[in-house]
């Protein structure tokens, strides 16, 4: 096994805890692109009308800065997770805490991001809906959850072990904790797949109603929040067993990876 698959392989528990307690956090990240980069694109694509393309200049210029603000927050769960995974203890209130935190961050800005969608559906045409729903649909098949969807727990545990060098235990331990969250990721999944299917179905109606909008979320959100302490559990658990080395080892790894993503998406 090459150096950068083993490493790939070692950072999977933590990229399913960070990447499922920030599923809906990542749903809509901003592009780097000017607006009328974006407008020119999608215009030619959904061959919109002048009005259109206003419209779309506006709807966008206004969910940039939303957009901005939950990548924002994604970036500090990151950096703050990472801290935690470097400290010599850590308790699992405080994990809990920290996600619970940076949710709420998140339901706050639902109802923009609702009155966004509203604003988007009502200045396509039913057959521009169509071809946005299919262009969103190509996008999410290449989303970090579905990724995870072909993890396996032995082939997660030798990675770590052989980069890591775990002892019997370590390995038996480890089992368990991947087991639990890779459980804890696939409910999660599904809650993300489902609501892809409620925006889908949004979208192909002829009109749609912000509150509404606003509440399908909410519930999304809400069920994702329910598991963020199992979340913190499996962080805690991994923390206590691996070594301070070993836990350096991964840090370092992932805030090279996270950088090197960083500079890819300006």
């Amino acid at each position: 096994m090459s150096v950068s698959k083993t490493f790939k392989t070692m950072r999977q528990p933590l990229l399913i805890v960070v990447t499922s307690a920030t599923f809906l956090v990542g749903c809509g990240q901003p592009d780097s692109r000017s607006t009328s980069d974006i407008v020119s694109e999608t215009s030619s694509t959904l061959d919109l009308n002048d009005a259109q393309a206003r419209e779309m200049a506006r709807v966008f210029d206004t969910v940039r800065p939303e957009l901005e603000v939950l990548k924002e927050i994604r970036m500090q769960l990151r950096e703050e997770m990472l801290a935690q995974m470097q400290q010599d203890a850590v308790n699992v209130e405080d994990v809990t805490a920290l996600l619970e935190a940076k949710w709420a961050s998140v339901h706050a800005k639902l109802p923009a991001l609702a009155q966004k969608f509203t604003d988007f559906h009502k200045m396509l045409t039913p057959e521009q809906r169509i071809k946005v729903k299919e262009r969103i649909s190509k996008g999410w098949k290449s989303n970090h959850l579905e990724r995870l969807e072909s993890a396996n727990t032995s082939r997660i545990v030798f990675g770590m072990s052989f980069a890591l060098d775990l002892d019997d235990i370590q390995e038996q331990e480890m089992t368990n904790i991947i087991n639990t969250l890779l459980s804890t990721s696939v409910e999660i999944k599904e809650r993300h797949r489902e609501l892809r299917e409620e925006i889908y179905e949004q979208l192909q109606q002829d009109s749609v109603n912000g509150k509404n909008i606003e509440g399908l979320l909410d519930v999304r959100w809400s069920e994702v929040k329910s598991k963020l302490p199992l979340l913190a559990q499996g962080f805690t658990d991994l923390h206590t067993i691996l070594t301070q080395e070993q836990r350096m080892k991964i840090s370092e790894k992932l805030e090279k990876r996270w950088e090197s993503g960083k500079h890819g998406n300006r």
